[in-house]
């Protein structure tokens, strides 16, 4: 148990470290003077900030063995996930409004990425929180949500490297860590594919990249993200 709590702080560790570069040239470097930004930002980054401070945080409290301290503190992430949610949605309202009045707009594959990424966090949060004691289901699917927050940091810090290279990676990255950790839990532990979680999040996640691969260049799709957004 020890062990695998160890590497799940680990990820968590690489997951702040990684979402902190991505952020530092569009917001980070101009600390402390962030006058420029919306206060939404500010919001968006806090919230950001104090769920990864308890990704970190709860692992350690779980190896220590005080589980009562663990779910008090974890009780915080329910305002922090309503949080998350909220500003996601008013940054990609915003973003979705510049891009619609552009000649070559992406605002209809924006704002599909906005849906995915709220429905989809939402939906492994809430099956972390409803599976909170079963330790396996509950990671497995905190990693999944916490997979979901990453992506923005990702994207950014790889597009740096390479354009189109953080959505590549964004795409594959939660494929290639859930068939990774089936096939573990069934070479190490002999568990059933089909009753893993980690199968499940791979199912969610396959039927999520379909979506993204078709909904976005459908006319229903852009007719109605172009009169939605000019019409408002």
């Amino acid at each position: 148990m020890e062990k695998r709590i160890n590497l799940l702080l680990y990820f968590f560790i690489f997951v702040v470290l990684i979402s902190l570069l991505g952020f530092f040239n569009t917001y980070l470097k101009f600390f402390p003077d962030l006058n420029k930004f919306p206060i939404i930002i500010h919001i968006h980054f806090l919230a950001f900030v104090a769920w990864f401070s308890l990704l970190i945080i709860q692992p350690i409290l779980i190896k220590r063995n005080k589980i009562n301290l663990h779910r008090k503190i974890g009780k915080l992430s329910y305002f922090l996930a309503i949080v998350l949610v909220i500003t996601i949605l008013i940054l990609a309202y915003n973003q979705i409004s510049r891009e619609i009045v552009l000649p070559q707009n992406s605002a209809a594959i924006t704002a599909f990425i906005a849906l995915i990424d709220i429905v989809s966090f939402s939906l492994f949060y809430i099956i972390a929180m409803t599976k909170s004691k079963n330790l396996r289901w509950h990671i497995a699917f905190l990693m999944a949500a916490t997979l979901v927050v990453l992506n923005p940091g990702l994207s950014r810090l790889l597009n740096q490297i390479q354009h189109g290279l953080g959505m590549i990676t964004a795409v594959f990255l939660p494929f290639a860590i859930s068939i990774s950790l089936v096939i573990f839990e069934k070479i190490k532990y002999k568990r059933p594919i089909f009753k893993s979680p980690y199968f499940l999040y791979l199912c969610i996640w396959s039927i999520i990249i379909v979506l993204f691969a078709t909904v976005p260049k459908t006319e229903v799709w852009i007719n109605f993200i172009q009169d939605t957004f000019i019409s408002s």
